[in-house]
């Protein structure tokens, strides 16, 4: 049964939702150029915020609706900031927008036990983080954007009808299709961080180890 999907003004019904698919790392990397390179991912991938500031392609800020830090000391803890980030982003289908369909997407990160780290890389001095990552990707379509449909006297009593008979097709396109979409992100993800993906993923023009390669030197 469809539940009600409530995002930044964005209202309708959640009829489809993908597993979850994670990705988790222990080591050193740069947080910063990770976070660069997953807002750049997502752009490239056509995802976007919930303020469609699609014209402007660097505009990307709407996409995070949480920041939340701690600092733990040694010895009650292992010590090291503890990180909650919430991303939500919304895409339309094979890029054709649509006034009933939505896909989205929650990409919620965890960092633990982060501290900071100097390491010589290529000959050069890095600022980086030592702790664990864990980053959680989980897709849903929405149907019946602004409800429009359920909270018409007539419509209401055809929107089973009309998502369930005339859509169904389409419907299960969206939904492998979202699969694909997250499955993708993931393992380009993963290749980022250097760790096992089972799934061809082609040549990253981001830098794949640790994303220093870029980094100027301090």
């Amino acid at each position: 049964m469809a539940y009600t999907y409530i995002e930044r003004g964005t209202r309708g019904d959640v009829i489809r939702e993908i597993p979850v698919f994670s990705v988790k790392y222990k080591d050193v990397f740069s947080l910063r150029n990770l976070y660069i390179m997953m807002h750049e991912l997502l752009q490239e991938e056509g995802w976007y915020g919930f303020e469609n500031q699609q014209a402007d392609l660097s505009a990307h800020s709407d996409i995070e609706t949480l920041y939340s830090e701690n600092v733990f000391q040694h010895g009650i803890h292992h010590g090291g900031k503890e990180m909650w980030i919430w991303w939500r982003a919304q895409k339309h289908h094979e890029g054709r927008e649509s006034k009933y369909f939505l896909n989205t997407l929650d990409l919620d990160w965890h960092c633990s036990y982060m501290e900071e780290r100097e390491i010589v890389h290529q000959g050069k001095k890095m600022k980086t983080q030592f702790g664990e990552i864990e980053m959680f990707f989980k897709g849903r379509i929405i149907s019946d954007i602004g409800e429009k449909w359920k909270n018409h006297w007539l419509l209401k009593h055809f929107k089973d009808i009309y998502e369930e008979r005339m859509h169904h097709a389409n419907i299960e396109k969206r939904e492998k299709d979202l699969w694909r979409d997250i499955y993708r992100i993931q393992s380009k993800v993963k290749a980022y961080l250097t760790l096992k993906t089972w799934m061809p993923t082609p040549e990253l023009f981001h830098p794949k180890q640790y994303g220093f390669e870029n980094t100027q030197q301090i």
